[in-house]
């Protein structure tokens, strides 16, 4: 009877500690299309991973995690995303990036590239 209650109170002392799943996938706003290699840092628990080729991300272990946490999703060429876990959550694990619209673009003499100076239009916070 001993033995019966001492298994019981460690598998319910475990349950908190075992690793938090956290996973979703990031599609362009306007296409729809997955997006590859963003990348995704959860702030309280200093991890990020990085978007695969159809748009999925995972962390194995987010141990801890509230509800008011911080999500941040970034692509060069999109606009940052900021989420609570809350508000991330209520997306049903989809993440749609907006992208950047570039303002004061001109062209480099002698090249056929074009670079981008001035400040990105960041009309979406």
């Amino acid at each position: 009877m001993k033995s019966i209650i001492i298994l019981v109170c460690a598998f319910f002392f475990s349950v908190p500690f075992y690793g938090q799943r956290l996973y979703g996938t990031i599609t362009d706003a306007k296409t729809q299309e997955p997006i590859e290699g963003v990348n995704v840092f959860i702030k309280s628990i200093k991890k990020g991973v990085t978007s695969k080729n159809d748009g999925i991300f995972y962390f194995e272990q987010a141990h801890g995690l509230e509800q008011q946490d911080t999500i941040l999703f970034n692509m060069v060429g999109y606009h940052t995303l900021k989420l609570t876990l809350a508000q991330y959550e209520t997306q049903n694990k989809q993440v749609r990036l907006v992208e950047e619209k570039f303002i004061n673009s001109k062209p480099v003499k002698g090249s056929n590239r074009v670079i981008t100076l001035g400040k990105a239009n960041s009309s979406i916070k």
